[in-house]
C-alpha cells in the first residue's frame, strides 16, 4: 500500500471511529424540559451530533455506547444570561480582566468577543457543572455604553457563537454616576447618542469626507448604535428601579428598537408594562435584599410575578459569582421555583428562552433533530447537591476533568500518602 493510500485509510478510519463514538443511547432516563412533549422516562439516541430519536425501548446496536439512565435525569445544557466568562480569569489580577475600558472613544463598540479567551480554565469548570452556553457582557466604565455582548459556548473551539449579540447600557445609579450625577443627565445622553447615531447613519458619506458635524461619540461607537437602530442588534439595558424601567420602555418604543432588560429587581411593580411591550428580561431570582436605593422593592417572588404577567424570563445567577461559578444559575432557578415559579418555566429561562432571544435555533432544545447539547444529572438539576454525570456538546461527550479536579486529586494523594 502506498503512503497516500495509507494516509487516506487512516483518515477514513478516524472518521468512522468518531462517528461511532458519537452514537450514544441513554436508556430509561427522566427528561427535564420546558414542555411535556414526551412521557417522563424515555430512551434518547444521540447520533451525528443531534438528538436522533426519543422513545420507549429504542432498538440497541453494537455500534452504540449504552448508558443506563435509570434514576437519572437528562436536560439540555444550561445558559447563563449575564457572565464574564472568558474575559475575567482572576479579578484581583488586572492583566486577566477584559470586561471594561476606560477609553471614552471605545464604549458601544467595545466587543468583548475580541477579548474572550477560549483557553480560560473557567470554561471547562462551569461546563463540567452543567453550563454549556452563556452571554458575556461588558461593564460600563467610560460612559453609559458598556460595549457589545457576545454569546459563547463553553468549549475550546468555536467558542464565540455571536460576536454582536447586543449593545449594553447601564442606567440607574451607575448610569447616573458616569453621566455626571443625575438620572436626567443619563437619559439626556442616551437620547443624544441615538439622535447622533441616526444622523450618522443617514449622512455617513458626508461624515467620512469631513463635511458633517462632529459627534461626542466615536465613529466606531456610532456604527455600533446604527446596528441597534437598524434592528440588527437589540439594546440590553441594566436597570432596576420601576420608574426607570418605565422610562426605558418608553425610550425603546419611541426609537422603535429591540430591547432586553437586565437586573429588573423592581420589575414586578411594572410587570404588565414589560409584558405589553414584549420585552424579555434577564433576572437573578435569588436577589431579595435592597443593595441600593434602586432596589428597595427587591423580593424573592419577582420572577414568579413577572411570569404571571406574561414576561419572557432569562436567568442569571448570583452576580458576584458570574464567572467562577456561573453554573449557579441553576441554584437561582431553584429559588425561583421555591417562590412560586412553575418548574418548566424555570427550565425554559435557562434553555429555550435564551435560545430564542439570541437566535440559537435548536441548540438548547430537548427534541428530535435538535443539537445534542445535553447534560445527564444524578438527580434534580435545580437541587444544588445534584452531581453532573455526563455532558455532551454537539453529540460529543465532554471530559469532566478540570483544573479544580486535578488540584483536588493532587492534594488528596498527598494527604493519603501521609496517612
Amino acid at each position: 500500500m502506498r503512503l497516500s493510500q495509507l494516509i487516506k485509510a487512516v483518515f477514513v478510519f478516524a472518521l468512522v471511529s468518531a462517528n461511532l463514538q458519537a452514537q450514544t443511547l441513554i436508556k430509561n432516563v427522566a427528561l427535564v424540559s420546558d414542555s411535556g412533549d414526551y412521557p417522563a422516562v424515555q430512551d434518547v439516541l444521540i447520533k451525528d451530533g443531534k438528538i436522533h430519536a426519543i422513545g420507549e425501548a429504542l432498538q440497541e446496536s453494537d455500534s452504540y455506547t449504552i448508558i443506563d439512565g435509570s434514576g437519572k435525569r437528562l436536560s439540555t445544557g444550561f445558559f447563563n444570561a449575564n457572565t464574564d466568562l472568558g474575559i475575567r480569569e482572576v479579578g484581583a489580577v488586572e492583566t486577566s480582566v477584559d470586561s471594561s475600558s476606560a477609553n471614552a472613544r471605545i464604549t458601544a463598540s467595545l466587543r468583548v468577543a475580541d477579548a474572550i479567551n477560549p483557553s480560560s480554565t473557567l470554561l471547562p469548570y462551569n461546563r463540567s457543572l452543567g453550563l454549556t452556553h452563556a452571554l458575556v457582557t461588558p461593564s460600563a466604565k467610560a460612559g453609559l455604553f458598556a460595549g457589545t455582548a457576545a454569546v459563547i459556548r463553553l468549549n475550546t473551539t468555536g467558542t464565540v457563537i455571536d460576536e454582536a449579540a447586543a449593545v449594553v447600557v447601564e442606567l440607574g445609579s451607575k448610569g447616573k454616576l458616569v453621566a455626571g450625577g443625575s438620572r436626567a443627565a443619563a437619559f439626556a445622553q442616551l437620547r443624544e447618542a441615538f439622535e447622533d447615531a441616526r444622523d450618522y447613519r443617514a449622512n455617513r458619506g458626508s461624515y467620512n469626507s469631513g463635511n458633517r458635524r462632529d459627534y461626542p461619540l466615536s465613529r466606531q461607537d456610532l456604527q455600533a448604535l446604527a446596528s441597534v437602530i437598524s434592528g440588527q442588534m437589540p439594546l440590553l439595558v441594566f436597570v432596576d428601579r420601576a420608574i426607570d424601567i418605565e422610562r426605558v420602555l418608553d425610550f425603546a418604543k419611541r426609537q422603535d428598537i429591540r430591547l432586553i432588560l437586565a437586573g429588573v429587581e423592581e420589575g414586578w411593580r411594572v410587570a404588565e408594562k414589560i409584558a405589553d411591550a414584549k420585552v424579555p428580561v434577564i433576572v437573578d431570582p435569588i436577589n431579595n435584599l435592597p443593595s441600593s436605593y434602586d432596589t428597595l422593592g427587591s423580593r424573592l417572588d419577582n420572577a414568579s410575578l413577572l411570569h404571571e404577567a406574561g414576561v419572557t424570563l432569562l436567568f442569571t445567577g448570583m452576580s458576584w459569582h458570574n464567572t467562577h461559578n456561573a453554573y449557579l444559575v441553576r441554584q437561582s432557578a431553584g429559588n425561583a421555583v421555591a417562590n412560586g415559579l412553575p418548574y418548566q418555566v424555570a427550565i425554559a429561562a435557562m434553555t429555550t428562552n435564551p435560545a430564542k432571544v439570541f437566535g440559537l435555533s435548536d441548540s438548547l432544545a430537548l427534541k428530535v433533530g435538535a443539537k445534542a447539547n445535553l447534560v445527564l444529572w444524578g438527580g434534580d438539576p435545580l437541587e444544588p447537591s445534584t452531581r453532573v454525570e455526563a455532558v455532551w456538546m454537539a453529540g460529543e461527550q465532554q471530559s469532566l476533568v478540570t483544573r479544580s479536579t486535578r488540584l483536588r486529586d493532587r492534594y488528596l494523594s498527598i494527604i493519603k500518602a501521609a496517612q
